[in-house]
């Protein structure tokens, strides 16, 4: 895996038996990549944040009945990137190339940031890969503007470039609660093939149907501002409303159990000194997508799905 940086903290401290990279089946790629957030700061000490939750999480899966690092679980270092502008040759390129290099070798790449903007670079690798790849973004924004603050590469236009890179443009959208007239505009003008599940009907959601509406392969882009703020206060664009934890884990549950999810990322936490409960939801709930994502292979029988 070519990438430049840092050796961060490894997720969970795994002995080499279940963390190299021949005995890994998953590989973590954190991303302290911050450029363009356009409210709160500090996307960039989200990966770090993560690693160090981690060393909390009991490894054992008490619905899974399984402890699912034994699947193998590498953190690699941390890929690096200068800030990308519309002057960029080729935005993202240096998580492009870690991306595309884990896919080839048979891993299973799951990307924490840092900002969103950063998924396109992920995508763009799985979309060279899978012909018929689509999106399942977990978000409170729809993130669809072609530009913003003069940067079409800023965090609130990453789903409407990752549409315009996918073979056979597809993206279901759940959670959103904040969207612009130019975004509607823009869905409405070209009939978007985009499925929008909206907070306000979350009482009314139905996960295989919000599943049924994607293609076989799948790549997972999960922004946590998607869920309540209530329950994660650490994002640099909070709105009301969002998901709740038993929410999150049944929609990432029931997609690894109906498509082939070929890689993910968790983006946009922006840890809070001394306030530790987000940090540790999304390192718990990376826990969460790798058991789904492997309970076959480790031996899950179905009553536990």
């Amino acid at each position: 895996m070519t990438v430049t940086g840092e050796k961060m903290l490894s997720y969970f401290d795994l002995p080499e038996e279940y963390s190299s990279q021949e005995s890994s089946r998953v590989v973590i790629v954190p991303v302290p990549y911050e450029a363009t957030t356009s409210y709160g700061k500090g996307t960039k000490n989200g990966p770090a944040a993560v690693l160090a939750a981690s060393q909390e999480v009991e490894t054992f899966d008490d619905e899974l009945w399984i402890e699912p690092f034994k699947i193998g679980i590498q953190t690699g270092d941390e890929v690096k990137m200068e800030a990308v502008t519309d002057k960029t040759e080729k935005p993202f390129q240096e998580l492009y190339d870690a991306i595309a290099t884990l896919i080839d070798i048979g891993k299973f790449p799951v990307v924490i940031g840092g900002e969103h903007s950063l998924s396109l670079g992920a995508v763009r690798a799985c979309a060279e890969r899978y012909s018929d790849l689509s999106v399942l973004q977990v978000d409170a924004h729809a993130d669809l503007r072609a530009s913003f603050e003069g940067n079409k590469y800023s965090h609130a236009s990453v789903a409407y470039h990752i549409y315009h890179a996918l073979p056979d443009p597809l993206i279901t959208q759940v959670g959103i609660r904040n969207i612009s007239s130019e975004e509607v505009a823009w869905m409405e003008e070209s009939n978007a093939n985009i499925n929008t599940f909206w907070s306000r009907h979350q009482k009314h959601w139905n996960f295989p149907e919000i599943i049924e509406t994607l293609s076989d392969n799948v790549y997972l882009t999960i922004d946590v501002d998607g869920l309540d703020p209530g329950i994660m206060p650490s994002t640099g664009t909070p709105e009301p409303g969002g998901m709740s934890w038993e929410q999150i884990t049944e929609l990432i549950k029931q997609l690894c159990v109906r498509k082939n999810v070929v890689a993910a990322d968790i983006v946009e936490l922006a840890p809070i000194k001394d306030l530790h409960a987000p940090d540790f939801l999304v390192a718990k709930m990376l826990y969460k997508l790798i058991g789904y994502r492997f309970a076959m292979e480790l031996g899950v029988t179905k009553k536990y799905l």
